[in-house]
């Protein structure tokens, strides 16, 4: 990397670190799902402990699976380090609710192995020292598709990340690395963590590569399944740097959205007749009914308002900044004189900004994450986004963020008991040492369950040694909720 292009990388993570701090931030509007009145019924399960080359994993994947699989409406059954006897009679239970219709989802991490042509979940219990007993000491793939199938319900779902090298495999004659092709019955999809005959990776961090990238996808809205799963292959595919790609076999016949897409706004309501002008809450309201936020997440309305005290700590300015809720549309909270809005990934979508006089367009991919809910103590997140700027090409970054604790905090505007939290930014794929040398930025963050919002910021880069420099404040004067 050049050092032009160094200085210009820098400019531009130091201009979006300020901008995320001086942008309006609403949590997201609500989640609409796909079928909510259609039964979602899931089946997952997580094996690590197992007596021959134990997985770190598949236990944490199966409870973040599970976690995600209920916000978005999934009644689920999860197994943890399961025997086969727990394996088997876990499925029955499954085939048995999802007589009653719906969509199904089987998911399953830890080891399995092909034999002749057929697929194997391997249990934490298994014996298995002959090739002629993995039959009866593990559970066939084929029936989990085949109890689905038979449940005769509109949809169903198989995810399996049970590609790890399988040290049961290693002397059978007829086994092969990796699962095995499957055919999808119809109405089925069927995932792999990899293709065919190949084995994918476990992961660096808590989750499998194949479940990191999963997790982060069933949280978007509007993304139809198959779309779903291309994005989760091209992370994958990345990050491995093409050792491993996920697959699937299809046959599905209708949609599918974890979360569907948010439905149209509403026409806004005709003038008020003479005589009969409407009053200023309803005229700001528009009539509509406020958003419902995730839970933990607070409830705002159109009048909604927050004024700040804006330092420049480089220029040695300050100046007052207000951010007026002015509309509320079920996708998104616009603000007053602002392009800014909030996605439904609780995150925050920069439009268009005036930065030196010039009108530069930000988009992130997805959303730039701003503050976690539930704002609980310990609560953390990380992911990587896609930046695209008209004036500065495109480049991808890494964050990282929690909250870290619960602290008084005084302002401008009072005292108040806040969630302390901080965020990180850096380029991705940089030589160690890189974002020590300024392509870094971070984020301090008080947020007041009683002010909806956070009361006070700080920002900061680094500079060429690793020093952090600090770059701006913004601090509560105000504020005013419409009940």
């Amino acid at each position: 990397m050049t050092i032009a292009r160094t200085l210009r990388t820098y400019r531009t993570l130091v201009l979006l670190a300020c901008a995320l701090a001086c942008a309006p931030f609403a949590p997201a509007a609500a989640q609409v799902t796909q079928g909510r009145k259609e039964q979602r019924i899931a089946l997952v399960i997580g094996n690590s402990a197992y007596n021959s080359s134990p997985l770190p994993n598949p236990v944490n994947d199966a409870r973040a699976m599970a976690d995600a699989l209920k916000a978005t409406g999934f009644t689920v059954i999860r197994k943890e380090n399961a025997s086969l006897k727990d394996m088997t009679l876990a499925l029955r239970e499954f085939g048995d609710k999802l007589k009653k219709g719906g969509v199904g989802l089987f998911y399953y991490a830890g080891h399995g192995m092909a034999v002749k042509g057929r697929n194997f979940l391997i249990p934490v219990d298994a014996q298995i020292e002959r090739e002629d007993e993995i039959t009866f000491n593990a559970l066939d793939a084929g029936a989990v598709l085949d109890k689905m199938e038979s449940a005769g319900n509109r949809l169903n779902l198989v995810i399996l990340d049970a590609c790890r090298n399988n040290p049961f495999a290693r002397s059978f004659r007829s086994a092969s690395q990796g699962l095995a092709q499957m055919d999808a019955p119809v109405g089925t999809l069927v995932s792999f963590a990899t293709a065919p005959g190949q084995v994918a990776s476990d992961g660096e961090g808590k989750n499998g590569l194949f479940t990191q990238y999963l997790l982060e996808n069933i949280k978007r809205p509007g993304l139809k399944i198959e779309d779903l799963f291309k994005a989760v292959r091209v992370s994958v595919r990345r990050d491995s740097q093409g050792k491993q790609v996920p697959w699937e076999a299809s046959s599905l016949e209708g949609d599918f959205y974890f979360i569907a897409a948010p439905a149209a706004a509403p026409p806004k309501p005709a003038p008020a007749a003479a005589g009969t002008a409407a009053t200023g809450a309803q005229a700001a309201r528009g009539n509509m009914p406020p958003v419902v936020f995730p839970a933990g997440a607070p409830v705002l309305r159109p009048g909604d308002n927050w004024t700040y005290r804006h330092t420049d700590l480089k220029k040695n300015t300050t100046r007052e900044v207000t951010n007026h809720i002015e509309e509320v549309l079920p996708d998104r909270l616009r603000f007053r004189g602002d392009n800014y809005i909030t996605d439904l990934g609780q995150s925050v979508l920069f439009d268009r900004m005036k930065t030196n006089d010039k009108v530069v367009e930000t988009r992130f991919e997805p959303g730039m994450p701003l503050l976690l809910f539930p704002q609980r103590v310990g609560e953390s997140k990380s992911g990587t986004i896609v930046v695209t700027r008209n004036d500065g090409g495109t480049f991808e970054q890494r964050y990282e963020m929690k909250v870290l604790r619960k602290e008084k905090v005084t302002v401008p505007a009072g005292t108040f008991e806040a969630f302390y939290s901080e965020r990180e930014l850096a380029l991705r794929n940089q030589p160690q040492g890189a974002a020590k040398s300024g392509l870094q930025s971070r984020l301090r963050l008080w947020y007041a369950p009683e002010v909806k919002r956070f009361v006070k910021i700080e920002g900061e880069g680094f500079d060429s040694s690793g020093k952090a420099v600090p770059l701006y404040k913004r601090e509560l004067i105000s504020f005013q909720l419409n009940p």
